[in-house]
Parts: C-alpha cells; sequence; structure tokens
C-alpha cells in the first residue's frame, strides 16, 4: 500500500512555499511567508529534538536541502531573527557527529534533479542577496567538505569566484571541523590550479573568506611539496610551475602561508599552524626547484 505523504512530510510546506515563490514574479506575503517558515522549522525542531525517529526516512541531505529552501523562497524571509535561530538549530542537529557522517549529497534526492543544481542556484542567490550573512555562508560552506563531489567546489572557484567576497562566516563559527576541508589533500588539478589562481590575484583573502583562505592554502602547500612518483607528467609539471611561481610572490605573507603552512587549527586567526622553518627535505626540494628557476627561469605551466 502507498503511504498517503512522502517521506519528507513535514517539509511539504516550506518546498510549497520555495515552488509558490518561483512562480510568482511579484513574491508572497512577508506574513504569510514567515508564518509558514517559522510553523514548519517549529515543527521539525520539534521532531528532531523529542521524536527523531520521526525523520529517519528522511536522509540528512535532503533535510539540508529543505533548510536551503528556506534562503531561497525570497531575500528577505532568511534574514528574520526568529526564522535564523530556528535554520541556525537544525544545521546544529544535522551536523552532529551521529549524523554527519550519514550525509550522502550523491543519492537521489526527493524534488531535486541534483544536488548540484540546487546548490549553484544557492550560490546565484548567496552572491545576489546574503551580503555576508554567516548562517547562509555556513550553508554554503556545509557541501565543500573534502568527502562531497569535486563539481561542488569547482562550481564555487570556477563559477562563482565573486561569492568568495562574501563568504566571512568566521573560523569559530564553522559547524563542522576544518579538518573535514583539507584531509585528504584535493587531487583535482584543475581545482588546486583555482585555488592558486584565487590566492596569487586577491580573489580569495584571510579577511575576506577565512574558512576557504585556510583550505586553500592547506591544499595548495600539499599539492606543491608532495613528490608523489606515481603523478602524470601533468601534474608534475602544474607542482614544479606552482611552486616557482609561490617562491618568486611579492606577497610576503601569502608566500610565507603557502610555504610554511603546517596543519590546520581554528583555533589560530589564519586557521593553520606554521612550520618555523622548512622540514629538511621541503627545504632541500625548494632549493633545487629555486636553483634550477634561476639557470632557466619560471616554467609557464
Amino acid at each position: 500500500m502507498e503511504p498517503l505523504l512522502p517521506t519528507d512530510w513535514p517539509f511539504l510546506p516550506l518546498i510549497h512555499l520555495y515552488h509558490r515563490a518561483s512562480d510568482t514574479p511579484s513574491g508572497l506575503s512577508p506574513m504569510d511567508t514567515v508564518g509558514t517558515a517559522m510553523r514548519v522549522l517549529q515543527w521539525v525542531l520539534v521532531l528532531e529534538s523529542w521524536r527523531p525517529q520521526a525523520l529517519w526516512a528522511v536522509p540528512p541531505a535532503a533535510r539540508l536541502a529543505r533548510l536551503m529552501c528556506v534562503f531561497l523562497v525570497d531575500s528577505e524571509l532568511f534574514r528574520e531573527s526568529r526564522v535564523q535561530h530556528l535554520v541556525a538549530a537544525l544545521l546544529a542537529q544535522l551536523c552532529q557527529p551521529q549524523i554527519l557522517p550519514n550525509l550522502n549529497l550523491d543519492c537521489p534526492l526527493p524534488g531535486l534533479t541534483s544536488f548540484p543544481d540546487l546548490y549553484a542556484n544557492f550560490l546565484d542567490h548567496f552572491e545576489a542577496v546574503s551580503f555576508g550573512d554567516h548562517l547562509f555562508g555556513a550553508l554554503v560552506l556545509l557541501p565543500l567538505q573534502r568527502r562531497f563531489s569535486v563539481t561542488l567546489r569547482l562550481a564555487l572557484f570556477g563559477e562563482h569566484v565573486g561569492a568568495l567576497r562574501a563568504l566571512s562566516l568566521p573560523l569559530t563559527q564553522l559547524p563542522v571541523s576544518l579538518e573535514c576541508y583539507t584531509v585528504p589533500p584535493e587531487d583535482n588539478l584543475a581545482l588546486l590550479q583555482l585555488y592558486f589562481r584565487t590566492l596569487v590575484t586577491g580573489a580569495l583573502r584571510p579577511h575576506w573568506c577565512p574558512v576557504l583562505y585556510a583550505v586553500a592554502v592547506a591544499h595548495v602547500n600539499s599539492f606543491i611539496f608532495s613528490q608523489d612518483p606515481q603523478s602524470s607528467d601533468e601534474v608534475k609539471a602544474a607542482r614544479r610551475s606552482m611552486l616557482q611561481k609561490t617562491w618568486l610572490l611579492a606577497d610576503e605573507g601569502l608566500r610565507q602561508h603557502l610555504l610554511h603552512y603546517k596543519l590546520p587549527n581554528s583555533t589560530l586567526p589564519e586557521g593553520f599552524e606554521l612550520y618555523s622553518q622548512l622540514p629538511p627535505l621541503r627545504q632541500h626540494y625548494l632549493q633545487r626547484l629555486t636553483s634550477t628557476v634561476l639557470q632557466n627561469g619560471v616554467s609557464e605551466t
């Protein structure tokens, strides 16, 4: 026998609100919007807190997608302080250690063609209306964890790089561990090159976007000092070129961060610890490479 309601029935009014807003160019009544959203979020929070088994059939990814709908309804709903408090509480529930590992953004989600499509729409809206809202930013950052599809990270760093300036969420307010973003080392060459480009062009700066600045520095550092013999010739050439360009950077602060990065530490202003001196192996590798630069010039790769 078919169930009368879908598994994500507690979120249905919110989904209807999102679709109505999409179909109504003039917008919905603010009172109607806030009231509906408040009731849905309150009810879901009650279930999460007191009857979590009622939501076991709703995958964490579906819950995240429904929370994102709150921000996509219009440009004002998410600014309501009562809505912010409820969304923040539900996001905290989603990021609990016993739930977060089950967040799978690759699985099919009810009512969605794909999570990457929703996320691209979310980034568009974030750029247009967020004005650096921290809760909005936290939801933008959550799918960028290293274990999720590189497509999501490429969407931000490739097509929505302007959003970086508004992603000002402090490291201390990141709802998950910084290591979720820095481990394991990134292996997508296109993304690594985008990380490096945003850093050296100043599109990604620590006071604008502290979380992703720390993430990008961590991955670029890991890449430029990697000496994996199994790497392709293309990767080896890109690594060599990136390290050479790092060594020649005029921005001494960025140069220091990229060369001397040690490990993530969200309690520090930069989000990471630095080596006071490079480990001998890295120092030797850098010296060999820089002597080549002095003799032959910088690689164009």
